[in-house]
């Protein structure tokens, strides 16, 4: 079956992310060809949804390069949206590969609110190749160097700029990625801090390449922030190109936004 084009399926978008999502609660069915579909799609990830025995669905993501990865919150914002709307209800629940439930609620009219978890800090649950320091690692490329790492379900890099817009990200991401410190490689996060104390950021996300919108980077760069004594709030609004994720951290992180249809 693997090749062939799915046929229950819908393209959403998360504040611009962009996604083919399949429904395959009816057979479980997994063995789709996943490059194609994004390619022909125009897709940062192609989402599949099957059936789960802890949660209302089990959501696979698949980056635009075929790789199945662990984590994507503007993804879930999607799925919770659909599952929400199918049983009428304003909460529901996600499970991943990696075991985290995700918590979904209904904020406004196609606006999700997402329970993210607890982030991961320690070196070895990034994870990273060598103990290091989490909050300065020992990486220095162009003109980006101590960065954060964090771990919101899938591996971050966050550095810190005075003005994104000049950083190369383009030619800088491939090589963050596949860093020789991450083995699984990484999410790459450029972010600056407004004097509104809201936060701009620019991602490069594994697998894909440049985004519009990475919601577990948006999580990522505020605790990168925080941790490094530059924001003293518990949320603040991330601007990214494809919109604002409003991202709050106590305990959990919380990451609201919008969604809509392709």
């Amino acid at each position: 079956m693997s090749g062939q084009n799915p046929e229950n399926f819908v393209k959403m978008h998360g504040t611009g992310n962009n996604f083919v999502i399949i429904d395959s609660r009816s057979t479980n069915n997994l063995d789709w060809n996943y490059r194609k579909i994004a390619n022909q799609n125009n897709c940062d990830q192609v989402i599949v949804i099957t059936n789960s025995s802890t949660a209302d669905c089990f959501m696979h993501i698949y980056n635009a390069d075929g790789g199945e990865v662990e984590m994507c919150g503007n993804a879930a914002r999607c799925v919770g949206y659909l599952i929400m709307s199918e049983k009428g209800t304003e909460y529901t629940t996600i499970e991943l590969i990696n075991k985290r439930i995700l918590e979904c609620f209904k904020v406004g009219y196609k606006f999700i609110k997402v329970n993210m978890g607890k982030p991961l800090l320690k070196w070895h649950e990034i994870p990273l190749a060598i103990e290091c320091d989490t909050l300065h690692l020992p990486i220095e490329i162009a003109m980006l160097k101590d960065p954060v790492a964090v771990n919101i379900g899938n591996p971050h890099i966050v550095f810190f700029a005075d003005n994104i817009s000049e950083i190369p990200l383009q030619n800088l991401g491939p090589k963050l990625e596949n860093h020789i410190l991450f083995p699984k490689k990484t999410n790459v996060s450029i972010v600056q801090i407004e004097k509104s104390g809201e936060i701009s950021l620019i991602v490069w996300e594994r697998g894909t390449g440049i985004t519009a919108s990475c919601g577990s980077a948006a999580c990522a760069a505020l605790i990168a922030f925080t941790l490094r004594g530059h924001l003293t709030a518990q949320q603040t609004s991330v601007n990214l190109p494809g919109g604002k994720l409003l991202i709050e951290w106590s305990d959990n992180l919380l990451m609201t936004g919008d969604i809509g249809f392709l």
